[in-house]
């Protein structure tokens, strides 16, 4: 990991495939793609829905700032615009920051820039999610993703229970209203160490140079300014008007973010897990991912196309540099596979994957 000190804890998962399952998961994959002669990454359908996706951001933009609307229309163009940036989050940085999207390495790296685009940070997000979250999902105390919410929510035991935890089930939902903003103008910011928190040991002691603060201000500076300041220059409502707009629309897309990216992994059926003395875990890192990843609306197309595939979550961890538009067809060999090494498969719809996570909400509340 990029810039990790030599005194670093690194946890470390048992080794070896005492069972043989990820070997033959990994050569059936493979399999499917070489006797189908396909690339592993995104092809014609990608191109379309990145085309798509850059069209619908401009246009609604364009849109949003012609003052040729009505109140209602600029609200909804605002909408439309402010769920086309989720959507290039699920679709295409998410993708791009894997170099799973196109063959083109380049192009996938100048399309994880897209995060700064949409307020968050290609930097950051590679950090944090490819180099921590991807090695270490649901561990104690090395996960971000699990400790993000605290110490206001407490998804995972490593989170030390404070007496308002015990309302959390009711307050939660609220907290997500505010999901969105809180990722781009705060959390950004608690991961480069501008505001006081640590989510990651790892993330802790990450150094950062000087150009990545520079080009980390810079994106923030141009995303403030096109989504706040630009449209309530341009916009001919009054400030009242431009304010309800703004906050309804963040909280429409924190809602979206948190429905889809939440029930993945902080879910009642996740364990977490937590290293001992020794800094060892107790599973093997296959076996871990499953206990500790939950799939929901596997089959829907629609899921895949909206979501990024980000709901077929299992398949995205254990193949990283693999395109989403495979993920549902890679998903069926996965949950072959399980059931032959009698590996537990936790697939949900996506009303009962979010119906767990309030379970895992009173749980960690009590």
């Amino acid at each position: 990991m990029n810039h990790i000190t030599a005194k670093t804890t690194i946890p470390k998962f048992q080794s070896g495939d005492a069972t043989g399952f990820s070997t033959t998961l990994r050569q059936r994959v493979d399999d499917y793609f070489n006797q189908r002669g396909l690339s592993r990454r995104g092809g014609t359908e990608i191109t379309v829905k990145t085309l798509a996706l850059i069209t619908l951001f401009v246009v609604t933009y364009a849109l949003l700032l012609s003052n040729r609307l009505s109140p209602s229309g600029i609200f909804f163009s605002g909408l439309a615009f402010g769920l086309t940036h989720v959507l290039i989050v699920f679709n295409i940085a998410h993708d791009a920051a894997h170099n799973a999207l196109f063959d083109n390495n380049r192009l996938n790296r100048m399309l994880s820039y897209s995060f700064n685009v949409v307020g968050a940070s290609a930097y950051l997000w590679n950090i944090t999610h490819n180099k921590i979250h991807h090695t270490y999902p649901n561990v104690g105390e090395y996960d971000p993703d699990i400790h993000q919410q605290a110490p206001f929510i407490r998804v995972s035991p490593s989170v030390k229970k404070r007496w308002y935890h015990h309302y959390q089930p009711y307050f939660a939902t609220l907290l997500y209203m505010i999901y969105s903003p809180f990722l781009v103008f705060v959390k950004d910011f608690q991961d480069i160490r501008l505001i006081p928190k640590s989510d990651s040991k790892l993330l802790a002691i990450q150094k950062h140079r000087a150009v990545d603060y520079i080009v980390f201000f810079l994106s923030k500076i141009a995303y403030y300014g096109y989504t706040i300041v630009i449209p309530s220059l341009v916009i001919d409502v009054s400030w009242q008007q431009f304010l309800i707009g703004y906050t309804a629309i963040q909280v429409c897309m924190s809602l979206f973010l948190a429905a889809v990216l939440i029930p993945v992994h902080m879910v009642d059926e996740s364990p977490f897990a937590m290293t001992n003395a020794q800094g060892s875990l107790d599973d093997h890192w296959t076996e871990h991912v499953f206990k500790n990843t939950t799939d929901y609306s596997r089959k829907s197309k629609w899921a895949n196309v909206f979501f990024g595939g980000l709901n077929t979550h299992l398949v995205h961890h254990l193949f990283p540099g693999v395109c989403h538009v495979h993920y549902i067809e890679l998903s069926e060999i996965l949950k072959k596979t399980a059931e032959e090494f009698h590996l537990t498969y936790h697939e949900l719809t996506m009303g009962q994957a979010i119906a767990s996570h309030y379970r895992l909400l009173r749980r960690m509340a009590a």
